[in-house]
């Protein structure tokens, strides 16, 4: 009996694995798979373009700071230089006020002050006017 029992059962797998095809899935399965795959597959791509879209905005603002600092820079030195060149032109007007006498002089080196004054505020104003994001 125990032999029956035993062909029984062999014959019972036999016959499970040749319905069942070695596990191999159903169309609804495989469908069921593959769509699980595309969504997910796309969750994927999605979230590597946001990613990259992170990545070059991030990069875009390295390159606007460094604009930004070129730019401030060059504001900077052209500063420099506007003052350096106020304040030789005021050099050069104190020595010609030197020529005259009283009233004249003192009134020539006031008008070389007044002058002074506003190329310096000139420079600033330029400056400021050409600084980045004010």
């Amino acid at each position: 009996m125990n032999i029956i029992n035993k062909a029984t059962a062999i014959a019972a797998v036999a016959v499970l694995l040749t319905v069942t095809g070695c596990n191999r899935e159903t169309a609804v399965e495989t469908q069921a798979d593959v769509a699980r795959a595309e969504a997910a597959g796309a969750q994927d791509v999605g979230a590597a373009r946001v990613d990259a879209a992170g990545e070059r905005d991030y990069g875009r603002m390295q390159m606007t700071d460094t604009d930004n600092a070129m730019a401030r820079q060059a504001a900077d030195s052209a500063l420099t230089v506007a003052l350096a060149e106020s304040d030789a032109t005021y050099k050069v007007a104190m020595e010609r006020c030197e020529s005259q006498e009283g009233a004249a002089r003192t009134q020539c080196k006031d008008q070389a002050d007044v002058e002074l004054a506003d190329a310096k505020k000139r420079a600033e104003a330029a400056k400021l006017a050409s600084y980045p994001n004010r």
